[in-house]
């Protein structure tokens, strides 16, 4: 048995990494240090103007209706604004479009996820040529 110093880990050299290896952001809006929205509530809201219904835009999520609801009135009481429009029923069996609001909102997480993904990008590929 060897005594001395413990051991270090090993320094991985670039040729050991695994291929296909990144980073990701997740990117999560919050409203004065609280927790709006995030892309699976985008991906929510962008399913609701898509297919016309709250159901449908859950189905695109897979949440369930209630969460869905939840969620989108969580969002909507933060805001202090509506985000979506339902009207019930009858021949068209209800229908659900959103707000102007709702849709600023999704192009400034669109725009901002879009720029921290390619900040992101040349950060993670600044880190791998130094790895």
């Amino acid at each position: 048995m060897a005594t001395g110093s413990p051991s270090r880990p090993r320094r991985t050299p670039r040729a050991g990494l695994p291929r296909g290896i990144s980073g990701q952001i997740k990117g999560w809006l919050n409203l004065n240090g609280e927790f709006l929205l995030g892309p699976r509530y985008i991906r929510l809201l962008e399913g609701i103007d898509r297919e016309g219904t709250i159901r449908a835009g859950c189905a695109t999520t897979r949440m369930s209706y209630r969460t869905c609801l939840t969620r989108i009135r969580r969002m909507e009481r933060a805001l202090g604004a509506r985000l979506v429009i339902t009207r019930r029923g009858g021949a068209d069996h209800g229908r659900a479009e959103l707000t102007a609001e709702a849709r600023r909102l999704i192009r400034l997480y669109r725009a901002w996820r879009n720029r921290v993904e390619e900040a992101s990008r040349a950060a993670f590929a600044a880190a791998l040529e130094r790895a």
